[in-house]
C-alpha cells in the first residue's frame, strides 16, 4: 500500500534541496489514478503556481508516442517494420549509401546507425524555427549531407533525427499532417484532449516554462521549439493526461472502449531488440520504450530532458502500476525523484537521498566565481552529503552553453577533468568550446585528447 503520507515529505525535501521550480507527480493503479500532486510555480517569473492544468513539455517521452503511431499503421497493413524508410520517403536519403538498407524496426529501437544531432544543430532549430507544414519534409530533404555512425543494425546508437524522420513517415503515410494523426488516432483517443507538440497550441497562462541553471536559476529565455524536431522532443501535456497514457498502455491499447493499439504490439514494443546496459530501467531498449527491472519487476519506460526540463514516465505492467513525474528544471533531481515515487509504490520508504555536488557547486560559481566553486569543492569533496559523477557539471556546462556563457563552461570543465581526467564528454565540450571561441589549437588537442581517453576506455 502507498504512504502518501510519507512520500510527499520526501518529494518536498528534494525540491528543497535541489532548488526545483516546480513539479508534477501522477500514480496509476489498477486502471485508475490514485495520486496527484503538484508543486512549485510553472515560472520563476510569473510565479504562476503548478497545478492540474499545468501543460509541461515533456521531451524525449513524445518518442513513445510516435512507435505507437508507427505500430497502429503497421497493425493497419500500411507499413511494414522490416522494410526500408526510403521505400516509404523516396526523399530521404543520407551521404552513405547503407542508408538504403535502413528499416523502420531499426530507427524505432535506435540500431539503424544514424548519427544524433550536434549541439550546433540544436543551436540552429531553436535559432530558427519553422512552424509550417513544410518543415518537417524540408528537415528530412536537408539530411543528404549526413553520414550513418554504424552500420543499420549493428548497435545502439540513440537518435533524436530518426524518430523526426519517422515523425514525417506518419505524416506522408496517413496522408495527414504528423501533428493531426497523432491528435486524431493516439491523443483524443487515449483522453489527451489538452495535449499538443506545439506549444503554440497550448494557452499560454498554462503552459509551464524551461529553466537553467546560469548558475543562478533562471526562465530559458528561448522557448524552444522548431516543427521537424517536434516528433522526437515536443509533446506538451499534463500529468493527469499522462496517467491516462498509462491507463491505456497498462491495458493493452484501450482507454474508456476505445482500442489504440493490440495488446500484440504491445508486447512487440516492449521486446528487448538492444542491450543498453543501465539498469534499473535502463537495461535494454525495445521499438520506441527502454526496458528494465526494479526491485524484479519489469519495467517500460522513457525519460525527457534537455533546454530546461527533466520528465520520466514508467509502467509496472506486472502489478498494473505507473507513474508519471514532470519537472521544469534540469538535473539528475530527477533520479530521486523517481525513486521517491517508486519505492512509495512498493511499500518502501521512500527518501531524498544524496544531493548532486552540481547544486554546492553552483551555488558557489554564483556567490563568487570559479574560484570560489574550486574553494567549495575541497570542501565538500570527502562529505558523505553528496554524490560525485563525471555528468554531474556536464549538465550544467550543457545549460551555461544555451546563455552563451562560454568562457564560465570552460573553466567549469576544466573544474570537471580536475576531478575525472577521463571525462571523454568533458573533452568533447572543451573542444567545441574551443572551435566558438576561434582557438582551433586548444580544440585540436581537446579532440585528441577524448579520441585517445575513449579508445583507452
Amino acid at each position: 500500500m502507498i504512504d502518501f503520507l510519507k512520500l510527499e515529505p520526501a518529494l518536498e525535501e528534494i525540491i528543497s534541496l535541489w532548488g526545483v521550480p516546480g513539479l508534477g507527480v501522477g500514480i496509476v493503479q489498477e486502471g485508475k489514478i490514485i495520486y496527484t500532486r503538484y508543486f512549485g510555480v510553472q515560472s520563476l517569473d510569473t510565479r504562476a503556481p503548478v497545478t492540474e492544468a499545468s501543460v509541461f513539455c515533456i521531451a524525449s517521452i513524445a518518442k513513445i508516442f510516435v512507435a505507437s503511431a508507427v505500430m497502429q499503421l503497421v497493425e493497419r497493413g500500411v507499413i511494414d517494420l522490416d522494410a526500408p524508410v526510403a521505400q516509404y520517403l523516396p526523399y530521404f536519403n543520407l551521404d552513405d549509401p547503407r542508408y538504403k538498407d535502413m528499416t523502420i524496426r531499426q530507427m524505432l529501437s535506435h540500431t539503424s546507425g544514424m548519427p544524433d544531432m550536434e549541439e550546433s544543430e540544436y543551436d540552429e532549430l531553436v535559432a530558427h524555427p519553422e512552424f509550417d507544414e513544410g518543415a518537417a519534409e524540408r528537415y528530412v530533404r536537408g539530411l543528404s549531407h549526413l553520414k550513418l555512425a554504424a552500420a543499420p543494425g549493428e548497435r545502439f546508437l540513440y537518435s533524436n533525427i530518426a524518430y523526426n524522420v519517422l515523425g514525417d513517415l506518419i505524416a506522408k503515410i496517413s496522408e495527414q499532417s504528423f501533428e493531426d494523426y497523432m491528435r486524431e488516432h493516439i491523443l483524443r483517443p487515449a483522453g489527451m484532449p489538452v495535449s499538443a507538440f506545439s506549444h503554440l497550441d497550448v494557452p499560454p497562462d498554462r503552459l509551464v516554462l524551461p529553466h537553467l541553471r546560469t548558475p543562478e536559476m533562471i526562465v530559458n529565455p528561448v522557448y524552444p521549439y522548431h516543427r521537424a524536431d517536434a516528433p522526437a522532443s515536443f509533446l506538451h501535456t499534463t500529468v493527469e493526461e499522462m496517467c491516462h497514457w498509462a491507463i491505456t498502455c497498462l491495458n493493452g491499447g484501450v482507454f474508456n472502449g476505445a482500442r489504440i493499439l493490440s495488446p500484440a504490439s504491445y508486447d512487440l514494443m516492449w521486446t528487448p531488440v538492444v542491450e543498453r546496459g543501465s539498469p534499473p530501467f535502463y537495461e535494454s531498449h525495445g521499438l520506441g520504450w527502454v526496458l528494465g527491472h526494479f526491485d524484479g519487476l519489469k519495467t517500460a519506460a522513457h525519460g525527457g530532458g534537455g533546454f530546461g526540463w527533466t520528465d520520466f514516465f514508467f509502467l509496472l505492467p506486472e502489478v498494473n502500476q505507473a507513474a508519471v513525474i514532470l519537472c521544469n528544471e534540469e538535473s539528475s533531481a530527477r533520479s530521486r525523484f523517481i525513486r521517491a515515487v517508486i519505492h512509495a509504490m512498493l511499500g518502501k520508504e521512500p527518501a531524498a537521498g544524496t544531493v548532486s555536488w552540481m547544486i554546492p557547486i553552483g551555488q558557489a560559481l554564483q556567490e563568487g566565481g570559479i574560484q570560489a566553486a574550486y574553494a567549495c569543492y575541497a570542501e565538500i569533496k570527502d562529505s558523505p552529503d553528496y554524490f560525485f559523477d563525471e555528468y554531474e557539471l556536464v549538465t550544467l556546462v550543457y545549460q551555461l552553453m544555451s546563455v552563451k556563457k562560454y568562457d564560465l563552461a570552460i573553466e567549469v570543465l576544466k573544474l570537471n577533468l580536475q576531478v575525472f581526467p577521463k571525462s571523454t564528454e568533458s573533452y568533447h565540450l572543451l573542444g567545441t568550446l574551443y572551435l566558438k571561441q576561434g582557438d582551433p589549437q586548444q580544440a585540436e588537442a581537446m579532440f585528441a585528447q577524448e579520441k585517445q581517453w575513449t579508445v583507452n576506455l
